[in-house]
């Protein structure tokens, strides 16, 4: 086993030389046959995260001009919104914030009209996301914007230290992101390829956990790449069960929420460095932290991304709104993901000049709403209950009329005193202004996609 460190954490091993030969023969080789023009932009993102800001802003304007003459030419639906906001390609700063924020409704309702007219069929391809409320969102991605998009993903998987050819174990919960059946040719694609050990967290039964661990014991990936929250439940499993030889080198975490507490739980039990990082499928990667690990940086080299301050959200928080600056079949311009975020200021240790959100605090309805229009944070607010042993986890239920349900998965000791000081400490927050009740539950189930909400909007009572 490799040696451990004083703090648990597992040192870095020379990589093997069956990870050498995937990473520097068989993956170059499939990228070139299935992602034209991967390796131009990997160079070019090396070098560009090292640009200084004033570079990096011009070779942002540069395309997004040229994606707007674009989307004005092409696409009905923005040559008229542009028109309104009195937006062009060589003024576009003027009417840049009078530009209505394109919504996945939009998407859904006037996808036609997004498509950019005369664009091949077979430059293009179909892409989803199931959607947060079932509702399945469809769009189009060039071809060859698929790699832009991995040679990011790949750059920012770098700053982790995982590459090409290194085994990962993943715990992912999105249908479309995991391989069904196991036949010779998917198995070939795993060990010389892609090197991903799945667990689909969106329905994990009884004895997988333990079914994972010997999987891991077999391979030794020193790379986990997961949902945050099933990521922290993998680890709570880990620690109750006093397994000692389950580390890895780094872990990624994203499509959720990371709290610190989840943070520090993962280090103990797991050893690695945890890398935050956020993105969706509509335009892959959005940011990631970096070594030094304060805020992520952004994949500005492909995206324009704002945070838009929003009715009922504190400042410095805003809505993320993201522009897909090298999708041109379907472009997302000012697009609406429905999180919510805060910039980091000042610069980063790295030395890189690549923007930097500071935090995502989850989507815009992981917000509580008050009476009187405040917004509070429900991940945060499940931070004031971090010391209890009492409390395992909760989840904050708000109905259309504003009253408020936790749900309690009960740790040991808990009972009416447990449930008198949670009241205590969330009144400092709440005020009296909303009705607030208890519903200890044996588990807390996640969404189909694997993802757990911190808050749950319910309709109105009839």
């Amino acid at each position: 086993m490799t040696a451990m460190s004083a703090n648990g954490s597992r040192r870095a091993r020379r990589r093997g030389l069956g990870e050498r030969w995937v990473g520097s023969v068989v993956y170059p080789l499939w990228a070139w046959r299935e992602h034209p023009g991967y390796g131009r932009w990997r160079r070019q993102f090396e070098r560009s995260q090292h640009w200084p800001a004033e570079r990096l802003r011009a070779w942002q304007e540069e395309r997004l001009r040229g994606l707007l003459e674009h989307a004005t030419a092409r696409c009905p639906l923005y040559r008229d919104r542009f028109r309104a906001a009195g937006l062009d390609r060589s003024s576009w700063q003027a009417g840049w914030a009078r530009l209505p924020l394109l919504t996945k409704a939009d998407i859904q309702a006037h996808g036609a009209e997004l498509e950019a007219a005369d664009f091949p069929a077979r430059e293009r391809q179909r892409n989803q996301t199931g959607g947060s409320t079932g509702s399945p969102l469809q769009f189009w991605v060039d071809r060859r914007r698929f790699a832009s998009r991995l040679a990011s993903t790949d750059r920012h998987n770098a700053w982790a230290g995982l590459r090409p050819g290194d085994w990962v174990a993943e715990i992912w919960g999105h249908r479309l992101d995991l391989a069904e059946g196991g036949g010779w040719w998917q198995r070939m694609r795993r060990d010389w390829l892609y090197r991903t050990l799945e667990i689909n967290s969106s329905r994990i039964e009884p004895g997988d956990w333990d079914a994972y661990v010997a999987v891991l014991r077999r391979y030794r990936p020193r790379f986990l790449v997961a949902y945050a929250r099933a990521a922290v439940e993998f680890a709570e499993f880990v620690r109750q069960r006093g397994i000692e030889d389950v580390r890895f080198e780094a872990i990624i975490t994203t499509a959720e929420v990371l709290l610190e507490e989840h943070r520090r739980l993962l280090e103990a039990a797991l050893g690695g460095r945890v890398f935050n990082r956020y993105g969706c499928r509509e335009v892959s990667v959005i940011a990631s932290e970096c070594g030094a690990h304060t805020g992520m940086h952004v994949n500005s080299e492909a995206l324009w991304v704002e945070v838009v301050p929003a009715a009922g959200l504190p400042a410095p928080w805003g809505k993320i709104v993201v522009t897909d600056l090298l999708n041109l079949s379907m472009p997302l311009i000012r697009y609406e993901i429905g999180d919510v975020g805060r910039w980091q200021e000042g610069d980063c240790p790295c030395g890189r000049a690549l923007p930097r959100l500071a935090a995502v605090e989850g989507r815009t309805t992981d917000f509580l709403r008050l009476p009187g229009g405040e917004a509070i944070s429900g991940p945060a607010l499940t931070l004031v209950f971090a010391d209890l042993g009492s409390v395992r986890q909760v989840q904050f239920v708000q109905r259309g009329d504003g009253s408020l349900r936790l749900r309690v998965v009960p740790g040991a000791g808990y009972g009416p005193e447990a449930e008198a000081e949670m009241r205590r400490r969330l009144e400092l927050y709440l005020r009296g202004a909303v009705p607030l009740a208890f519903e200890p539950v044996a588990a807390i189930a996640s969404e189909a996609s694997g993802k757990y909400r911190f808050v749950v909007q319910e309709a109105a009572p009839a």
